[in-house]
């Protein structure tokens, strides 16, 4: 198992209610501070295979969350449970979809409506606005709306580097996206994807100012009331990142819980950056965690302080644009922890 989750790491790196505090027990399990959300864009279409999916992979995919011991949820079910520090049931899910193609219709829907999946599509309001072809229209996207599995989320409007832009820039993009959604949808979504997964402290505080309670990267982590609310983890999936072994890995996994997180931002300025955590102390076998940066090539350096303190040390500077790191290490009950942090070098 210690070989398989190199390689992916190298490689590319059942509805239930839960509102309000609850102690379910799954198959014997404990309720616990966890989920998984995962992300998508293209079903079907060969063209795109960096943002696609292939649909016997999908379909592959759809089988295994069938099998009881999966929970799918809406995403909003996870935010709320995370927001009061209620507890979910054991592999805990949400299904993500990212920039309203056209085959999320005709492909994705009937799937997930079959299998009675829930799932949130963020829609950049532009690329649909101006009739862009491969695009849903705004009337399909009301199709979508009308369906109880599905929810809306804020995608922004050009679907540009928010982080690249000035502040009066991006709130002005947010904003533009906000008018088009009420006057389309006569309602504005409240919670947000950051388009490429980027984002920054400013970011946040532009979103918690306009009343989004939750936002969205693009990273691979488990997610829990610990992670930042307006950075969340989303694992993404592709035709080269669909794979079963890697699949199955991640809708197992489970959340590192961490405190004391550095660096603070995502957005880098000193290169290579420090980078630590503080691992709670019920959490045992630190010494078989190894933590892969998305540049090195091989996993980095880790050193103990006090016992649970991380600090995570590599020399090589991280490439401008995006990359990322991820710590794993076995867990209880064969499922693995997951903790993974992003990062943006301007």
């Amino acid at each position: 198992m210690i070989h398989l989750i190199t390689r992916i790491l190298f490689s590319g790196l059942c509805l239930i209610g839960i509102l309000g505090p609850v102690q379910a027990q799954v198959q014997g399990q404990q309720a616990e501070d966890s989920a998984v959300i995962l992300m998508y864009h293209r079903f079907g279409e060969e063209k795109y295979p960096s943002t696609n999916i292939r649909l016997d992979q999908f379909d592959e995919q759809l089988e295994e969350l069938k099998k009881e011991k999966y929970n799918i949820v809406p995403l909003d079910e996870i935010i709320t449970a995370f927001r009061t520090g209620a507890k979910l049931p054991p592999r805990t899910i949400a299904l993500t979809i990212d920039d309203a193609y056209l085959s999320i219709l005709d492909n994705a829907w009937p799937r997930l409506k079959a299998a009675n999946f829930p799932f949130t599509l963020f829609v950049s309001t532009e690329p649909v606005s101006r009739q862009s072809r491969g695009y849903l229209s705004w009337q399909q996207i009301r199709d979508l709306a009308a369906d109880p599995l599905v929810t809306i989320g804020h995608h922004a409007h050009t679907h540009d580097h928010l982080i690249r832009m000035s502040l009066d820039q991006a709130t002005r993009d947010i904003d533009t996206a906000t008018e088009i959604y009420q006057k389309e949808l006569g309602v504005v979504p409240d919670i947000f994807a950051y388009p490429y997964g980027e984002f920054s402290p400013k970011l946040e505080n532009i979103l918690k100012e306009k009343g989004i309670k939750a936002a969205f990267g693009q990273y691979s982590s488990a997610a829990s009331s610990r992670s930042n609310l307006y950075g969340l983890p989303r694992f993404s999936f592709n035709e080269k990142y669909a794979k079963m072994d890697r699949f199955r890995l991640i809708v197992n996994a489970r959340a590192l819980p961490v405190s004391g997180i550095l660096p603070v931002s995502a957005v880098i300025s000193d290169n290579p950056p420090r980078i630590g955590f503080t691992v709670e102390d019920s959490v045992r076998g630190l010494s078989a965690m190894s933590c892969y940066p998305s540049h090195l090539g091989k996993s980095a350096d880790l050193i103990r302080i006090g016992g649970n303190r991380v600090e995570v040390r590599f020399d090589k500077p991280l490439p401008q644009g995006r990359s990322r790191l991820n710590c794993t290490m076995p867990g209880p009950d064969k499922r693995w922890y997951w903790f993974g942090l992003p990062f943006f070098v301007k």
